[in-house]
């Protein structure tokens, strides 16, 4: 359906670029169909279903841009983890569901709406935060009814697998408490700067302040603390142990100060605003992170797979880690085939191997076959299978095994970061030593030596690295957000600016995952007549093959269904249909019209008599070209990496500008992990989306997906993107080297400002009054440096 059939969003449409999706608002940038306004089917999807359902109100709650809608085709759809959960609700009268997609109130509101709309639905609490639906309802509600209703919608939604707790909810707390400390320190402490030496009024000031600073050492510092001990513990010296044994000095020698009633070592309304700003900076350093995980369905591996296992007549949905040899299990149109399994009955049966090899096509099973571990079933039918292994030998234990973070995957855990931590702890600390030896041995003055080394650390903490780095990950993680990339590992921006080498898989990634046909196709469907395209209408409406789909959407009908008509699908060779003594055939065309030597792939006969030949190609992404070549440009080594067969990788990497040598096809999952062994010199990118990626991704040095309908690769990557096209994954590459030119430009401010802060400290001349006033300028001039470049408006994201 093209956008001239369209409500119309009145204010922003009008608004809009004539290359702004009418749903999402991003850029169409050519992934629609000339006149259309669209950037992706799932966009234009949801954008009819809103004005049919007259929720329009939609687009003015969001205001702004939204996101793409990532589709998932109908026969993947899979809600046996419905089953279990509507028995809860019937039983308890309330349960919690995930949901996947939600960013805006305009979402809460749209969520809402659906669920009145369903009989039984007492009430609804929305936790957008996380994800979370809890839902309260009576019968005759209908669960799985709702979830597939919301699910029309662009959203996914799943069992309640996410964890709510998040490192920077308890930072929240302690930032919002140190922060209010801070700027009490200061009020009192202008008081101090200001004249005030002595009298009732001071001493109330002083141990006001001082009370402060304490509590802000326990309540902020403690986080530095325990992260510094848990490195040093490791054997590592982390970028918070100069932090942490600044706040330490810093108190002792404001302790000191107080006790003894000097002077010359209070620090306490600085070491305030210090750990404000450090908690700022880790607060900035969590939030996005948690965000981008929290926003997809999470995966608990092989333990959150369910299958149909039949027993005694009965039909149970159970966990995959309870199948054994033998057990009998019905697999529904759609359904993952747990365990390797012998297919049983008469009839033969088509399943899907794309996940396992990237074969595009379905295949055709033969009664008594082995079907692997991985298979989705494509038949129109459900199947019945007989497990030939227990689970915990099935491929998919090792292959959907929950993996082990990186070693070492945190903010700033790139080789850089942390050659630049270890040698930084050690000059500052050297610093600090040096000019504490030295001012005792001269002056025998363990105030005034405890004084200058507390002045060294705290004006030589990393406040550009701890304030300013992690604001320019912020901006950088938030524009990546607009272009539809979510980062979800902490070192992947760092670790992606020594990316040289980009690897693709075919299917689904450097693909569209759907099937088009060939413009002589086209005009061959165009040429028949009326009662013969009705006919083919009809066969495809039946029809969930990938080939069926393609057809279906160059005739546009959807009304040519005939409840009459007798209609057999036949696994592996086709679809035909029998009306008025009629025979009507679509699939292979040795088996469709008898005889026929039709050089296209399927063919559309009458009685035997070849009506139409028609030809299908897999479609690239829209600008899988544009980008491979623009990648290879920028210097990247571009790979394409496949199990399918190699004569197809070989056609889609001429069809997208790769080099017939970098096209590998027919690697297995192990194959293709070892494919990437060989090659990844720590530089390394993979892109996948399919089971057969899963170990991949898990070793690579960097690695994303598209694949956000199936959790278990999400977990396993650096990144994920919902866009139609690749180019997010260009921005990301750019935007590590941007971020990466920041870190440099803001290491030498930091070395500029040390020099002469230590300097100072070392003449004696650092009092708190300018150690107080030296910290803000550094960190304002690093900030500034930051925000300049890779705000939403720079070039960065312009370009």
């Amino acid at each position: 359906m093209t956008a001239t059939a369209l409500p119309r969003r009145e204010a922003s449409a009008s608004a809009a670029a004539l290359t702004d999706c009418l749903h999402c608002g991003n850029p169409v940038d050519g992934f629609a169909r000339a006149g259309e306004r669209f950037c992706c089917v799932g966009c234009e999807a949801v954008y009819t279903l809103l004005g049919a359902r007259h929720l329009s109100k939609y687009y003015a709650l969001r205001g702004g841009a939204g996101q793409p809608v990532a589709t998932l085709p109908v026969e993947r759809v899979d809600h046996k983890w419905i089953e279990p959960i509507a028995t809860e609700l019937r039983a308890n009268g309330r349960v919690d569901l995930d949901v996947q997609g939600m960013h805006c109130v305009a979402c809460v509101w749209l969520v809402e709406h659906v669920f009145r709309e369903h009989a039984g639905g007492l009430r609804v609490i929305i936790n957008p935060a996380i994800g979370r639906l809890h839902v309260t309802a009576a019968s005759p509600f209908d669960l799985a009814a709702f979830v597939i209703d919301l699910e029309r919608f662009g959203y996914r939604l799943g069992p309640p697998l996410k964890d709510a707790r998040t490192a920077s909810s308890g930072l929240v707390t302690r930032m919002g408490i140190c922060i209010a400390i801070a700027m009490n320190s200061m009020i009192f402490a202008v008081a101090i700067y200001a004249g005030l030496h002595d009298g009732p009024l001071y001493t109330l000031f002083h141990r006001i302040t001082f009370a402060l600073s304490l509590a802000s050492v326990f309540v902020g510092g403690s986080v530095f603390f325990r992260s510094a001990w848990a490195a040093l513990r490791r054997g590592i010296l982390h970028m918070d142990l100069p932090i942490a044994l600044g706040i330490a000095l810093a108190g002792a020698g404001s302790t000191y100060s107080f006790l003894f009633h000097r002077n010359d070592a209070n620090f306490l309304d600085t070491l305030a605003v210090f750990i404000a700003l450090m908690l700022v900076g880790r607060f900035l350093q969590e939030r996005v992170l948690e965000k981008n995980r929290l926003s997809i369905l999470a995966s608990d591996g092989v333990e959150g797979l369910l299958a149909r296992r039949v027993s005694q007549g009965r039909v149970a949905t159970v966990k995959c880690t309870t199948l054994r040899k033998g057990d009998v299990l019905l697999v529904a149109p759609g359904d993952l085939v747990p365990v390797d399994a012998r297919l049983r009955g008469g009839s033969a049966a088509s399943f899907s191997l794309d996940w396992i090899n990237g074969e595009s096509e379905p295949r055709a099973f033969a009664a008594g076959a082995r079907v692997p571990a991985g298979a989705f079933s494509a038949g129109a039918r459900a199947a019945e299978l007989e497990a030939a292994t227990d689970f915990a030998e099935s491929a998919l234990v090792e292959l959907l095994r929950t993996p082990l973070p990186r070693e070492g995957d945190q903010a700033r855990s790139a080789p850089f970061w942390q050659k630049l931590a270890k040698r930084y702890v050690v000059a500052v600390l050297i610093a600090a030593s040096l000019g504490f030896a030295a001012w005792l041995a001269v002056t025998h003055d363990f105030g005034k030596s405890l004084s200058v080394a507390t002045a060294v650390l705290i004006v030589t903490c990393p406040c550009a690295f701890g304030i300013a780095t992690p604001l320019a990950y912020d901006l950088v993680q938030a524009g990546l957000r607009r272009a539809g990339l979510f980062v979800r590992s902490p070192g992947f921006l760092d670790r992606a600016a020594q990316v040289r080498t980009v690897v693709f898989d075919k299917t689904g990634t450097l693909t569209s995952g759907t099937v088009l046909l060939t413009p002589a196709s086209l005009a061959a469907i165009e040429a028949l007549e009326a009662v013969d395209r009705r006919a083919l209408a009809d066969l495809v409406l039946r029809s969930t093959h990938p080939k069926s789909m393609a057809i279906r959407e160059a005739l546009g009908e959807n009304d040519a269904y005939d409840a009459g008509a007798i209609v057999v699908e036949h696994p592996g060779l086709g679809v035909e249909l029998v009306r008025r003594g009629i025979r009507y055939r679509l699939g292979a065309p040795a088996w469709a019209a008898s005889g026929s030597h039709a050089s296209a792939d399927v063919a559309f006969a009458k009685d035997d008599a070849l009506l139409a030949e028609l030809s299908t190609r897999e479609a690239p992404r829209a600008d899988a070209e544009r980008e491979v070549r623009a990648l290879a440009a920028s210097g990247y080594e571009v790979w394409l990496l496949s199990g399918d067969a190699q004569p197809r990788v070989e056609a889609i990497a001429r069809a997208t500008g790769i080099a017939a040598s970098h096209a590998v096809g027919e690697r297995s999952p192990e194959g293709k992990a070892a494919w990437v062994a060989a090659h990844d010199r720590k530089d390394l990118l993979m892109v996948g989306d399919g089971i057969n990626d899963s170990l991949v991704v898990a070793s690579a040095f960097c690695s994303g997906t598209p694949a956000i309908d199936r959790p278990f690769m999400a977990a396993r990557s650096d990144f994920y993107f919902v866009s139609p096209g690749l180019r997010p994954v260009r921005t990301a590459l750019r935007a590590s080297l941007a971020l990466a030119r920041i870190r440099r430009a803001n290491l030498v401010v930091s070395l500029s400002y040390n020099t002469v802060a230590v300097a100072l400290a070392y003449a004696g001349l650092m009092s708190p009054l300018l150690c107080a006033v030296f910290m803000p300028v550094s960190s304002l001039t690093t900030i500034g440096i930051a925000t300049f470049a890779l705000a939403g408006r720079s070039a960065l994201w312009r370009s």
